[in-house]
């Protein structure tokens, strides 16, 4: 009687163990909805993610039950062995490393940043706007004083033998203003024109240096009124360090913002979640794989959103995959996903799904 009691005991410990060794047992495979790499219609799954798993599972005759969880379940069943893969690209990172095994990558994709597409109404009122901003200004009156000092310098030189178009006092530097603007535009009324050696020695000068100081700051105009304006937050990274960037909790963005980029970070559980955050103004902008984000624009009929030219945080897309699987078999999954992606069919699957 004892002895059946131990014989028992021992194999219902060891039957969760061996129970991924026999081809008979159904894995469990967890999946989250990612466009463009999984997606569904009517009820329907498909993208490459979930292409790749399914040939995997035929060539190892794996049988296996998908199971919709979150992106943080999806971390979570792993951690706790509740599930052995995942069919949707998860991000390879030193943290997730830590608490469960990866396929090696499949997939190479960057961070990027989604922001709303600014109207034309708006386009108009940001560009009044920068006729008030502190560098137009100071451009505007270095302008103004670099005109000032010549047609003060050329007034001082024609104010006695020339008297008659510079005169003295105020009207006499009036003139002398008067002449530097238009010289410096070479728009040549005639109306004023200097006669004395010094007042030509200057008008010489200024003619020459009057080029190239108003194309100087004629581009800094331009760009204090456009550039910066335009793209309403900005086109460097940099410039989003003090928005206010939402991404999804616990995905690779989120801990490298957390790890890298100072800012006020918001996180949110979903794709939709974020998308109506940044519609009601709740944050400024999204920061999310780049590959998830250039089809959500895909899909935007209605012209909503724009994907900012910025690329940062590198992320490897690989399966996960349950510590306590055969090394054996982890190991011939690696070596199918890599047979798989030298391939020419998943070359081919990439351009379809826009991912090449």
């Amino acid at each position: 009687m004892i002895k059946n009691f131990y014989f028992l005991l021992i194999f219902f410990l060891i039957l969760p163990v061996q129970g991924h060794t026999r081809k008979s047992d159904t894995l469990i495979v967890g999946y989250e909805i990612t466009p463009p790499f999984i997606m569904e219609d009517n009820e329907n799954l498909h993208g490459p993610s979930l292409w790749l798993w399914e040939r995997i599972a035929r060539r190892h005759d794996i049988p296996f039950k998908l199971v919709e969880l979150p992106l943080d379940g999806l971390l979570g069943a792993l951690e706790s062995r509740e599930i052995d893969f995942t069919a949707s690209p998860l991000t390879i990172t030193s943290n997730r490393l830590r608490n469960f095994d990866f396929s090696v990558p499949y997939y190479i994709a960057h961070s990027s940043i989604l922001t709303q597409e600014i109207s034309d109404i708006e386009r108009a009122i940001n560009f009044i706007g920068s006729f008030f901003t502190v560098n137009f200004f100071r451009a505007v009156g270095a302008l103004i004083f670099i005109i000032l000092v010549f047609g003060y310098l050329e007034w001082f030189f024609e104010r006695k033998q020339n008297e008659n178009q510079f005169g003295h006092g105020l009207k006499g530097l009036w003139n002398g203003f008067w002449w530097s603007a238009v010289t410096m535009t070479t728009v040549g009324y005639g109306d004023k024109a200097p006669v004395t050696p010094g007042g030509r020695i200057v008008a010489l000068i200024w003619m020459f240096t009057a080029v190239i100081i108003i194309s100087g700051f004629t581009a800094s105009i331009a760009s204090s009124l456009t550039v910066d304006r335009m793209s309403a937050l900005g086109d460097t990274l940099q410039d989003f360090r003090e928005q206010r960037l939402g991404t999804i909790e616990k995905s690779a963005t989120d801990r490298w913002l957390r790890d890298n980029f100072y800012t006020r970070k918001f996180t949110y559980s979903n794709m939709e979640q974020l998308i109506d955050a940044l519609e009601r103004d709740e944050i400024d902008a999204i920061a999310y794989d780049q590959p998830i984000l250039q089809n959500l624009l895909q899909t935007d009929t209605l012209r909503r959103f724009r994907l900012e030219n910025i690329i940062f945080n590198p992320s490897y897309y690989g399966i996960g995959m349950n510590p306590e699987l055969p090394e054996e078999l982890k190991k011939e999954i690696s070596i199918t996903i890599m047979e798989y992606i030298e391939g020419m069919d998943w070359k081919v699957l990439l351009s379809e799904y826009n991912l090449e």
